[in-house]
C-alpha cells in the first residue's frame, strides 16, 4: 500500500505543480491590469475632488494607451464630435442590454 501512496503522491504533486505553474503565470498579466485599472482609479479620484466648475472642464478619456486627461474646452469640433457619438452609442448600447434583461425576465 506504501507504494500506491507514493505513486498517488507524486502524480498530486505533478498536478499541483503544473496548476501552480498556470496560476503564477495568469497572476503575472492580471496584476499589470490591476495596477492600470487602479490608475485610472486614483485619476477619476483626483477629478471628484475638483471643484464643480473645473469637473466639467476637464475629463478622461480612455484610449489603447490608457486613460488621459483632457480638457473638454480644448478639443477640435472633430474630436467633440468623435466623443459625443462614443458616448452616445455606449448610451444606447446600455439601453438595448437592460431592455433585453427586462423582456426575458418578463418571459420567464
Amino acid at each position: 500500500m506504501e507504494g500506491a501512496d507514493d505513486i498517488y503522491r507524486a502524480c498530486s504533486l505533478q498536478r499541483g505543480g503544473s496548476s501552480l505553474w498556470t496560476n503564477n503565470v495568469s497572476d503575472a498579466f492580471s496584476k499589470s491590469s490591476r495596477d492600470e485599472d487602479d490608475e485610472e482609479a486614483l485619476k477619476w479620484a483626483a477629478l471628484e475632488r475638483l471643484p464643480t466648475f473645473n469637473r466639467l472642464q476637464k475629463g478622461l478619456l480612455a484610449t489603447s494607451k490608457g486613460a488621459n486627461e483632457i480638457y473638454i474646452q480644448k478639443l477640435g469640433f472633430h474630436e467633440r464630435k468623435g466623443l459625443l457619438e462614443r458616448l452616445i452609442d455606449v448610451s444606447e448600447e446600455d439601453n438595448e442590454k437592460f431592455l433585453k434583461k427586462l423582456k426575458s425576465r418578463i418571459e420567464r
